[in-house]
């Protein structure tokens, strides 16, 4: 059972997760069915195309968006950790999630992903770019995948939080698991939604996501 069940049970089609990318200028949504889609593809890419360990150190060096967050969800729903940047993962990760332009930081790794810019979810070779030599493009590769997780999943119950219950937020940019799980999988967890929004915003353009997205709270980790 995939970790987020519960929300297909309680609301499949409603929006989810909705990033705003105010450099490219985009917005993204997604429910539960396509965040669930998600979380299971990368869920058996990580068993399948990497045969990870149970306890693998995977490493998304990837700014927060929705393909960071869909990787998170499939780190998790494969029942193993995921962490956000290097310190966090302690000892050298098995696996890193990284951009094209850092991809050059990790050429000593035998299993790199590279994750494109694409507000689509297009891969670096679709996207018009070169793939570094050695890893892996994550767009096509994910999408091979299947749309059902057969394996141990942990309950999504396990993020619950005092405080955070089922409001539509909007939430801060992540830069460590701690943040990512209140931020996203606490709201998740009570069956709420989130609203990210990456890049500068003034205030006044805020206020407009708020009042469209019908946010009824702010959540941030610092």
């Amino acid at each position: 059972m995939s970790i987020l069940s519960p929300l297909l049970r309680t609301n499949p089609s409603g929006p989810r997760l909705t990033v705003y990318d105010e450099v490219a200028g985009t917005r993204m949504e997604f429910s539960a069915l396509t965040l669930e889609n998600w979380a299971n593809k990368v869920a058996n890419m990580l068993d399948a195309e990497f045969e990870l360990s149970d306890d693998a150190r995977v490493l998304i060096d990837v700014p927060s968006s929705w393909q960071a967050a869909a990787i998170a969800l499939g780190t998790y729903n494969s029942s193993r950790t995921p962490s956000f940047s290097p310190v966090e993962a302690g000892d050298e990760p098995d696996l890193v999630f990284t951009t094209l332009e850092r991809a050059a930081m990790w050429t000593d790794l035998p299993d790199v992903v590279v994750v494109s810019a694409d507000p689509f979810g297009r891969g670096i070779v679709e996207s018009g770019e070169e793939l570094p030599l050695g890893t892996v493009d994550f767009g096509p590769t994910v999408r091979f995948y299947g749309d059902d997780y057969l394996g141990a999943s942990p309950r999504l119950d396990a993020w619950a939080r005092r405080g955070t219950g089922a409001e539509r937020y909007r939430i801060d940019p992540w830069e460590s698991r701690a943040e990512f799980d209140s931020l996203v999988m606490a709201p998740l967890a009570a069956d709420g939604s989130v609203v990210l929004v990456t890049g500068l915003a003034p205030v006044e353009r805020l206020s407009s996501i708020d009042v469209t997205e019908n946010v009824t709270a702010h959540l941030s980790a610092r």
